[in-house]
């Protein structure tokens, strides 16, 4: 089975006056005064379509983070940029920036279909568990709660099939250490990671949200879980920070991850990277 991956696409548009009473000013002080706008390019998101479309795959799987501040506006353009993925066999996940206010809760499942703390999607022999943390936050955190750790638990048990288990925030940082602080991390991450590894079964876990890729492992006795971001698939060409975007297609069977491919945003189209996955950071 092989499974294309993109994340952290971050669809944007100016909110306007009337939707800047909450978190969302903070947001936008970041991104129009401060120049994060310019990390995610309009460029790179068609161009990713582009590309993905033409990749032949079993599953498209995105995990999260298809808006910047998760207005009506932006839902609807990402909407409208996702159709041709959407059209294929596929499986989303809410990013934090999905769930960016209060208010704002209720437009993913809108737009891109109902979300659940656990839900599990079978494919290819596979079962493709999507965990959803994201939760409005000022701390940027995500948070799955005993409720979701007990389903979490019961659906990896519940099998026997191989599984990926897909969340949007990160267990372990590109060092392998314990990821997160304060802010922008996941509560529960450590419980979360500890039910992966209790389970065989548990083949790879995917992961957005750092919009630097890398691939890492969960240390388990002799049989590591490989764990990968892609990186984000809607960052600007910027060659001088040496930072673009990416996505990436996995490849696997009854044994678990067979291979990785990972496409690079060149300005102008995604292309194979340079030296195999992961070679050119970024």
């Amino acid at each position: 089975m092989r499974i294309l991956h993109v994340t952290d696409i971050h669809v944007e548009r100016a909110p306007g006056v009337g939707e800047l009473w909450n978190k969302r000013l903070a947001g936008a002080v970041n991104l129009y005064l401060l120049g994060r706008h310019h990390h995610f390019s309009p460029k790179a998101q068609a161009a990713l379509i582009a590309a993905t479309a033409a990749i032949e795959a079993d599953v498209v799987l995105c995990t999260g983070d298809l808006t910047a501040t998760a207005t009506d506006a932006e839902f609807a353009a990402a909407a409208e940029l996702f159709a041709p993925l959407r059209a294929r066999d596929w499986l989303v996940i809410p990013g934090n920036h999905d769930v960016y206010t209060g208010e704002s809760v209720g437009r993913f499942a809108r737009h891109f279909g109902p979300v659940a703390p656990v839900r599990v999607e079978r494919r290819g022999g596979w079962d493709v568990v999507l965990v959803d943390v994201c939760h409005p936050d000022w701390l940027s955190r995500g948070w799955l709660g005993e409720g979701g750790l007990a389903a979490l638990e019961a659906a990896l048990a519940g099998g026997s099939a191989p599984a990926l288990v897909a969340l949007h925030y990160p267990l372990r940082s590109r060092r392998g250490e314990r990821y997160g602080g304060a802010a922008r991390a996941c509560i529960d991450a450590e419980a979360i990671e500890a039910i992966c590894v209790r389970h065989p079964r548990v083949r790879l876990v995917v992961h957005g949200h750092e919009h630097h890729g890398f691939r890492t492992e969960l240390p388990r006795d002799g049989d590591p879980i490989p764990v990968i971001d892609p990186g984000a698939s809607g960052y600007a060409f910027l060659p001088k920070r040496g930072r673009t975007a990416h996505f990436c297609v996995y490849e696997v069977d009854a044994a678990g991850l067979r291979t990785v491919e990972r496409y690079a945003f060149d300005g102008e189209r995604f292309v194979s990277e340079a030296g195999g996955p992961f070679a050119t950071g970024g």
